[in-house]
């Protein structure tokens, strides 16, 4: 098992690149709630609100970004999980790799979607991370029903 976790394995590459990417595409939204709190005035906490002189109120761009990023830390964690632990069954390359590769696309177009509002784009790339999960998670629970020493 060891061997697997190398960078000379094409999709423990693959792997990492993804999830870096999705990971960074995630961690983005904090700052980017910054700004549109700062811009819209729009602040959650009253200490916050004073030093900035605006009232408590919410803004439906940082409701917007909250929800997205909200969207990601309910389900690229779980991609993290099953992608690292989908990794130890020793899946087909070109299957696995596209298991990421549609994954982390999937996540940046959900979240291009959401920001601008384009609901067929969200909702597609929502069903389509979701469905890369379920399979992820449906092929590890066959290798472990099925693992015969």
């Amino acid at each position: 098992m060891a061997a697997m976790f190398n960078l000379d394995d094409e999709v423990f590459r693959s792997f990492l690149t993804c999830s870096t990417i999705t990971v960074l595409k995630m961690m983005m939204f904090a700052p980017l709630t910054a700004y549109y709190r700062k811009r819209d005035k729009a602040f959650a906490n009253p200490e916050d609100a004073k030093r900035h002189n605006a009232e408590l109120r919410t803004s439906q761009q940082v409701e917007r970004v909250r929800r997205c990023h909200r969207n990601d830390l309910e389900n690229i964690p779980a991609f993290l999980c099953l992608g690292a632990l989908y990794l130890t069954t020793g899946p087909a390359s070109t299957v696995a790799i596209w298991h990421f590769r549609i994954f982390a696309v999937s996540r940046i177009l959900y979240s291009v979607g959401y920001l601008g509002a384009i609901s067929p784009i969200r909702g597609i790339n929502f069903v389509l991370g979701t469905l890369v999960n379920w399979s992820m998670a449906a092929q590890l629970l066959y290798s472990v029903c099925t693992y015969a020493k």
